[in-house]
């Protein structure tokens, strides 16, 4: 399943975010935990979000005007960034990731984080042309 997938490339990226480096024991551990299919997912996520991760934290950022990027819980940071990369890069129906994103909040996350991710990932919503095109203009 997709969510579980979601769910260990979060805890992932949140240990990256938290320790500054990446650990591929815990890596393998929340691979391991999932069916094939979700491994291949999961996979995919983190390849994604490591490949595009500054552009995703500065994305984030951009529209959060209340917090300076430090200043954003890291666990809502990686929630987001994953959201953000569905659904800047991915096929994945934009709808269906920014509910997956607002239900892992719900179960990870402090009460007003899901609110919080909504408004972003809403915002990101808003703009993903402009930003897919920003992106493919820093990078070709």
């Amino acid at each position: 399943m997709r969510r579980k997938a979601r769910e260990n490339a979060v805890k992932y990226i949140f240990e990256y975010l938290v320790n500054g480096s990446e650990n591929e024991l815990t890596y393998q551990n929340l691979k391991e935990e999932l069916s094939e299919d979700s491994q291949v997912y999961y996979a995919t996520i983190i390849d994604g979000v490591n490949n595009k991760f500054d552009f995703l934290k500065q994305t984030v950022s951009s529209f959060v005007t209340t917090y300076a990027l430090d200043r954003i819980y890291k666990l809502d940071l990686s929630i987001m960034c994953v959201a953000a990369y569905e659904v800047l890069f991915t096929d994945i129906p934009e709808k269906v990731a920014v509910n997956e994103a607002v239900e892992i909040a719900k179960v990870y996350s402090t009460d007003k984080s899901p609110a919080f991710i909504n408004g972003v990932l809403a915002s990101i919503l808003k703009n993903k042309v402009e930003l897919i095109e920003k992106y493919e203009s820093e990078n070709n």
